[in-house]
């Protein structure tokens, strides 16, 4: 049975739960909503709307996984909280092309209720410990606002509704910071799982997209030529994370204790990954349209999101080794300044010519990667 990490250390070694992976279904189903989004309106704005709703929706789930991370979800009120916050969330996915449109009511109010059902959890569970409470206390003020302000801005609709989500994503980007002063217990195994495994969401809706728009093609040698070089991008970006930054992260996180464990668990995960999400959805986007039209060049707008996506990605894997080591990743930060040169340039050849070039980038920077020291 689950238990609450403990107060002092923050370590139980507690695995990842089924509930919790079923959870984060509902978090496959809004990025995919927000893939479509981008593709529907490709212009900076589309590209710009996908990052802040991403964003949004990062910070919603940060708010579950730092709850259930100290509280399990063996107890019945656990479950029925995350159940009906997985309602909420689904309802959220599906108002997301519309968010700052017709459907911004509907997404502000799922949104709210979301949180609001976040702070009853960790209100339930935290009851007979005040340490906790007092540790919530430090970020719920601000995580309250937040979700009023979406929930206002949505009805408000039009012209308004994008200047309270953005005043909401800056309240919880204050409120996370402030949280850094609260003695949150941390379980790092438990912790470092649970974010890797959104990565894994990310990914894995670049290899669905991936799949849908190899099978609206001709089964030719050009597009399957380009499904090959896209699923080497993903399986190339996975390797960039998971084979070395994430254990690292995660031995790093187990070795501190207290508040230096709190902070890393802020900054590296619940900040420093956020980065790497969004250049993963990018990336995603400008896969896909090289599989479904490879000898096309791409537009400016699909070259930036295959182009700087990925650079995007290799920066926030670079910032959060930084972040733990003060270990700055040379290759990774040279690489993003070739891929956007690439984007800029906007070289006159096909879309699978310039996937070819930027995942090229991607392999020979994990291969210089490995031939260097690992990080200790």
């Amino acid at each position: 049975m689950d238990r609450p990490v403990d107060e002092v250390r923050g370590v139980t070694g507690r695995a990842v739960t089924f509930l919790e992976l079923f959870f984060d279904l509902v978090y496959v189903f809004a990025i995919i909503r927000v893939v479509g989004l981008i593709h529907a309106d490709p212009t900076a704005g589309g590209l710009a709307k996908g990052a802040l709703l991403l964003m949004v929706m990062w910070w919603t789930w940060s708010i579950y996984t730092w709850t259930t991370n100290w509280t399990g979800t063996a107890s019945i009120s656990v479950k029925l909280f995350l159940l009906a916050a997985m309602g909420a969330t689904l309802v959220m996915g599906i108002a997301v092309p519309e968010a700052l449109g017709e459907q911004s009511a509907l997404f502000g109010t799922s949104l709210f209720i979301a949180r609001v059902l976040a702070a009853g959890l960790y209100f339930t569970a935290s009851r007979d410990h005040p340490q906790q409470r007092g540790a919530f206390m430090t970020f719920f003020p601000l995580s309250s606002l937040a979700a009023v302000l979406f929930l206002v801005g949505g009805f408000l609709g039009g012209n308004m509704v994008l200047g309270f989500i953005l005043g909401g994503v800056a309240a919880d980007l204050v409120g996370a910071i402030n949280a850094g002063r609260g003695a949150w217990a941390v379980d790092a195994s438990h912790f470092a799982e649970r974010n890797g495994l959104f990565i894994i969401i990310a990914l894995g809706e670049s290899i669905v997209g991936l799949g849908i728009a190899a099978s609206r093609t001709p089964a030719d040698l050009p597009h399957l030529t380009a499904l090959v070089v896209a699923f080497v991008g993903v399986a190339t970006l996975w390797w960039a994370y998971f084979d070395e930054a994430a254990p690292y992260a995660e031995e790093r996180m187990a070795e501190l204790t207290g508040r230096s464990r709190r902070r890393f668990a802020r900054d590296f995960y619940t900040l420093g990954l956020y980065p790497l999400v969004v250049g993963i959805v990018y990336f995603a986007v400008g896969l896909e349209e090289v599989v479904s039209h490879p000898g096309d060049p791409l537009g400016i707008i699909d070259r930036f999101a295959l182009g700087a996506g990925l650079a995007l990605a290799l920066l926030g894997i670079a910032l959060g080794t930084w972040r733990g080591k003060r270990f700055l990743r040379g290759e990774m930060i040279l690489a993003g300044a070739i891929l956007l040169s690439l984007v800029l340039i906007g070289l006159p050849v096909s879309a699978l010519a310039f996937a070819l070039l930027v995942v090229g980038v991607l392999v020979v920077t994990l291969i210089v990667e490995r031939a260097e020291p690992r990080l200790a």
